[in-house]
């Protein structure tokens, strides 16, 4: 029998108004209805109803992961109301230890209490509710590893008076690793593959060696698995752009692809020497010219300019992205659906079988590749290695695009067919978004991927292909507190084993750990790693 899980989590989402991590890691039973939360009675709903919640989880039990050492993470917390209230009010946050043996006893774990030098609050300890607002503005707390001794950690804080009450307390707990020798293996992409863009506008391609996940039993210590990710890295921006003079097709690399180029014993081999593939991504540039317009001799001269790029600086690939291109300008040719099928099998005869070449798919560009007769007879997935969904917009939610199963209702609005040639398991129906701070109700609810978990407990996905937006290093920002854990949790709803689906004693769950990302090369933790230093 399979679980309706949108309707689990539907209910839960009427008492535990956040945002995308689920896991109710205290609860005593393990099945999945669980994870949506519990239906509230008609008397709570009817009530002015408080709770203290974090953008970071779901329930009250936020999960963080640090190196012993230098670093640090950032979590937030706000108060919410189930109605607005009548009169303002202002909370006071405060950190009861009382609460320590409590937790530990209910979960089965042996946290101790985090000293509180390791916590700051930047924001204050205050939380204001205006009358007739419903939800406080959210403050920050910030974990330092400094002194702190490889272990279990636990943070209690609560605006309770009195007695505990659940609903007022977040437990922030922490695990602390021992820092690992040498460098960290690349995870081989057995349960989940990964997809990284990064813009070369902003970050230098060594951001990607930072980014260090831990998959780990949800109750408990055991670790399936701990280690950098990213197994294809596609790297941004490169341009198609038009010579007017001379009516060529110009691969246009920009200043910054140009300069990790021609760096790229710094910027690129080290990523490569630990095992992932470093490709080039190829857009428009607003030209008016683009994959769908080219003649045929424009294409054999944009695919000979490719070729030499990819051979020189011996990259593993081509990523090709057909957006932005500016079709319709005067002047320019009209777009037809056989220009780009032919610009794929020449790129893939240009650069033979030894080289990646991928496709993202996206809107009308790609909207005929699984109509052999629309494009020129060409079998665009034949040409192929992988392809995958371009719809990532964090101004709205995750998009599933399964052209297998067009009619399901979580399906995406956003439509492709199978590309023709193109074998299942080598198509990933996700990109996902990197979410900022959530900053309402709706805003929460739209970055939570939940109805995935029916899409994968249906069996429907043909891979554990994860495909991510342009990722990011750890700033000071919008997204500080949240990316990480919208990382997180995407990985917990496309895998399988996650407690998700085997409830929190025999699931994992995964932690993207900062402590890399977040220590400059001063040896002090900070914001702004891996920012591009040209």
């Amino acid at each position: 029998m399979k679980t309706n899980h949108k309707l689990f989590r539907t209910i839960g989402a009427m008492l535990l108004a956040a945002t995308v991590l689920a896991g109710f890691t205290a609860c005593e039973t393990d099945t999945v209805e669980q994870n949506g939360g519990k239906l509230p009675d008609k008397e709570a709903i009817e009530s002015t109803y408080g709770m203290l919640r974090s953008n970071a989880s779901t329930g009250n039990t936020v999960e963080m992961l640090l190196t012993a050492g230098t670093g640090f993470v950032t979590r937030d917390f706000y108060y919410q109301q189930t109605k607005p209230a009548a009169d303002g009010t202002t909370l006071t946050l405060r950190i009861d230890e009382s609460l320590v043996e409590g937790f530990n006893a209910a979960n089965g774990v042996e946290c101790q209490l985090l000293p509180t030098a390791n916590c700051e609050f930047p924001d204050g300890q205050t939380l204001e509710l205006a009358a007739e607002g419903q939800r406080s503005a959210a403050k920050r707390v910030r974990i330092l590893a400094e002194g702190l001794t490889a272990g279990e950690y636990l943070l209690p804080v609560t605006v309770a008076e009195g007695s505990a009450d659940d609903n007022q307390t977040l437990y922030y707990t922490l695990t602390v690793r021992d820092p690992q020798p040498g460098d960290y293996e690349l995870h081989d992409g057995s349960d989940l593959f990964f997809v990284f863009y990064i813009n070369t506008d902003q970050y230098q391609p060594l951001l990607v060696q930072d980014y260090l996940l831990q998959k780990k039993q949800s109750r408990g210590s055991e670790v399936a698995w701990y280690g950098t990710i990213g197994n294809i890295i596609n790297l941004r921006t490169v341009t198609i752009r038009y010579n007017e003079s001379d009516r060529r097709a110009i691969l246009n690399l920009g200043s910054d692809i140009t300069y990790v180029l021609n760096h790229a014993s710094n910027y690129i081999w080290p990523l490569q020497e630990a095992g992932r593939k470093v490709c080039l991504s190829l857009e428009g540039g607003d030209t008016g010219l683009g994959f769908c317009n080219l003649s045929d001799e424009q294409i054999a001269d944009f695919v000979a300019q490719v070729k030499a790029v990819v051979e020189i600086y011996n990259l593993d690939g081509i990523n090709l992205w057909d957006r932005n291109a500016g079709y319709g300008k005067d002047g320019m040719p009209e777009t037809n659906t056989t220009s780009y099928p032919k610009l794929v099998k020449a790129m893939r005869e240009a650069l033979g079988s030894e080289k990646l070449l991928t496709l993202t798919v996206y809107e009308e560009p790609t909207a005929t590749f699984w109509d052999t007769e629309a494009t020129g007879g060409i079998e665009v997935g034949k040409y192929l290695d992988y392809a995958w969904s371009g719809y990532n917009k964090n101004t709205e939610a995750v998009q599933l695009l399964d052209p297998w199963h067009p009619n399901e209702s979580y399906v995406s609005a956003y439509t492709q067919k199978p590309i023709a040639g193109l074998d299942a398991s080598r198509f990933g129906c996700v990109n996902f978004p990197i979410y900022p701070s959530a900053k309402n109700y709706d805003e929460m609810m739209m970055q939570d991927p939940y109805y995935l978990a029916d899409w994968i407990s249906y069996e429907y996905n043909p891979n554990n292909i994860l495909v991510f937006d342009d990722i990011r290093t750890n700033l000071q920002d919008e997204y500080e507190a949240a990316w990480d854990q919208t990382f997180a949790v995407c990985c917990e709803y496309m895998d399988i084993d996650s407690y998700i689906y085997l409830g929190t004693r025999q699931g994992y769950s995964y932690l993207l750990d900062m402590s890399s990302i977040s220590i400059l090369p001063t040896g002090m933790g900070g914001y702004g790693k891996w920012l591009k230093d040209w």
